[in-house]
């Protein structure tokens, strides 16, 4: 599978604000394709890639939570040396960098998350689903797969051993989780989450813990999942993106 996965970025002179997009483990800046649109000319925008992702199986491997938390504060460092105030767009394991970097910096004003992991539920229906798409066996019709694909921001390999070394970047997730679940109280910066009740790796759960923080408000997807969108509900999220930039 070709890999065409890239940064984006569009750093306006004298603009106020800027937007950032941190993608999920194992994830890419395509996720973000729905919204990116919607950013005004008069607000920096930023679709990054941390270490290890966009590229091949070993670099993924080659990865770690430290390297994918530098190119996070790099980018925040970066945007924020022009930029008076910042905006954080997250999905799954980017949410998790998002509220950490809110945690420590005043001028995060609000933060845009999508499938929270603050409870991990992998749901059957996802080892074959990533099956066909390592195979690249996929139905024009099985849009679940697609969406996979079309966000899965890693080169294969057709030698599946490699694959044994992404097990300490698992771990660096579930590292993370854990960390960020323990201090999600002390989140002060506004931010809005979106959790699907069909998500293939987010526990529902995570939904009834959210729920107990003041300053999360949570919105229930229950026809998405945790790459594909229903049509209905991505109109929605666009309304929603477009209000919090306001």
């Amino acid at each position: 599978m070709q890999n065409k996965h890239v940064e984006y970025k569009r750093i306006v002179e004298g603009a106020d604000k800027a937007v950032l997009f941190i993608h999920g483990i194992m994830g890419s800046p395509n996720h973000f394709r729905d919204l990116l649109p919607l950013v005004p000319d008069n607000i920096s925008a930023y679709a990054m890639v941390t270490h290890g992702h966009c590229g091949s199986v070993t670099d993924f491997s080659n990865a770690s939570l430290e390297r994918w938390e530098a190119s996070v504060q790099r980018a925040v460092d970066e945007l924020l040396k022009t930029h008076k105030e910042l905006y954080l767009v997250g999905h799954s394991m980017g949410t998790l960098f998002s509220i950490e970097q809110a945690m420590k910096e005043p001028k995060i004003k609000g933060l845009f998350c999508i499938s929270i992991p603050i409870k991990v539920g992998v749901r059957a229906r996802m080892i074959p689903m990533a099956l066909k798409v390592y195979r690249n066996r996929i139905k024009d019709d099985d849009v679940y797969a697609l969406a996979l694909k079309e966000c899965y921001g890693v080169t294969d390999s057709k030698n599946i051993f490699k694959y044994l070394r992404w097990i300490p970047r698992f771990l660096d997730l579930f590292k993370l989780i854990k960390r960020v679940r323990k201090k999600l109280g002390e989140l002060n910066t506004p931010c809005v989450a979106y959790q699907s009740i069909p998500d293939e790796l987010v526990s529902p759960k995570s939904i009834e813990i959210l729920k107990r923080e003041s300053n999360i408000r949570v919105e229930v997807l229950k026809n998405s999942t945790h790459m594909y969108y229903d049509p209905e509900e991505m109109n929605y999220l666009k309304e929603e993106f477009i209000r919090f930039l306001e």
